[in-house]
């Protein structure tokens, strides 16, 4: 279970996740979902999304027996029904302004990922 909290440091991982440390600094270089920021202080925060992402591919590599590729894809998949799920809801509302809010947000963060290869 998830703690009710949006950030979380490097040493908290381990033990919400059951991903030995290494494991974890692997995944950042091969999941683009995995995105920590550096504080000030030089220590990786991780956001509740970094920390739910950890979660689903440790299920697709040592539950569904997917490689590293397969994992990769399947996250990206996944990622493009969250976004037409979100597309369709911004669909139903009737305000046409909020939905260009919601696309300028989905832009920038497509800007932000493309600036920092994620």
């Amino acid at each position: 279970m998830i703690p009710n909290k949006s950030s979380f440091k490097f040493q908290e991982l381990t033990p919400i996740t059951g991903v030995k440390p290494y494991v974890i600094r692997y995944w950042e270089t091969e999941f683009s979902e995995i995105s920590p920021i550096t504080s000030d202080s030089g220590q990786k925060i991780y956001a509740r999304k970094d920390l739910e992402a950890i979660l689903k591919i440790k299920k697709l590599l040592f539950e569904d027996k997917m490689t590293i590729p397969e994992a990769r894809t399947k996250m990206a998949s996944i990622e493009m029904e969250e976004e037409s799920v979100l597309g369709a809801a911004v669909t139903s509302v009737d305000s046409s302004e909020a939905r260009a809010k919601i696309e300028n947000i989905l832009n920038q963060i497509k800007e932000i990922r493309s600036k920092r290869n994620w």
